[in-house]
């Protein structure tokens, strides 16, 4: 009897150091893919913008690189002061401040050409400007595209997306210069928040960089001044590329309901 008690006792040991063999593996598995794994890997932009800065004139000047997940957006910026941007622009965006260094708050426009209507559509290949950040009106799309990587300086960078919204046309302006205040900053973010379609499940203060995404829309009829602009933070020093939640705000409840009644899609 005593024998066969001892067995018992053993089997059961063995069996708690292989749960705990078990589990402990399971935990550094978790570890390592935390460490190793890159949600949005950089992939660096620095030679295009060599190359096409070779084309630079004295009317403009090649200050950046945009890449944009889940879209086709992956263009050069441009520094034109006295270019006509209510003209057509093909394949490239601009920057409307000139600096050799990376802003606290950067706005990046482009063009929304085919792309107006109140139902956007979703990763269309025939759109060639700013058509696909449109994308972001979706709450399926921002769930699984959240990242945006700008290069700049022969540096590229990463950034997370934590506010997508509809502001108005004037609000744009007051906040393209060289660099903001903190006070500024914070007045930025906390509009951006507000306003904002989705509540995204990372902290954002005025410490950080922020880079902004500006296009037109007709979202809310023809004659609106309203655009469409998607903001990012600077992805911390030792902070992991994850994904990350997102829900949406009484924002998107009232975008979805014109959405829902929304005009077929057009031309500008």
């Amino acid at each position: 009897m005593k024998m066969r008690s001892k067995k018992i006792i053993m089997r059961k040991k063995k069996l708690f150091l292989f749960l705990g063999i078990l589990s402990f593996l399971c935990l550094l598995c978790a570890v390592l893919f935390l460490l190793f794994y890159d949600y949005y890997p950089i992939e660096s932009r620095v030679e295009k913008i060599e190359k096409y800065a070779k084309h630079d004139t004295e009317d403009y000047t090649t200050t950046g690189w945009l890449r944009v997940q889940g879209t086709n957006i992956d263009f050069p910026i441009i520094y034109a002061p006295y270019y006509d941007f209510s003209d057509k622009t093909d394949s490239f965006l601009w920057n409307e401040v000139d600096a050799d260094e990376l802003l606290n708050q950067i706005t990046v426009s482009g063009h929304n050409i085919l792309n107006l209507s109140s139902n956007p559509l979703v990763a269309d290949s025939r759109h060639t400007r700013f058509e696909q950040l449109m994308s972001f009106t979706y709450l399926d799309f921002v769930k699984e595209n959240k990242y945006i990587q700008y290069t700049a300086n022969g540096e590229d960078y990463i950034y997370k997306i934590f506010a997508v919204s509809y502001p108005e046309d004037d609000d744009i302006p007051k906040y393209t210069k060289e660099n903001l205040s903190k006070k500024e900053m914070r007045q930025y973010i906390k509009q951006s928040l507000d306003d904002s379609l989705f509540q995204f499940d990372i902290d954002v203060d005025e410490n950080d960089k922020i880079l902004s995404l500006v296009t037109c829309t007709r979202m809310y009829g023809h004659y609106n001044n309203i655009e469409f602009k998607v903001d990012a933070r600077l992805v911390r020093k030792g902070e992991l590329k994850l994904n990350y939640d997102v829900v949406p705000t009484e924002k998107y409840e009232e975008v979805k309901d014109i959405m829902e009644g929304g005009e077929k899609n057009g031309k500008a």
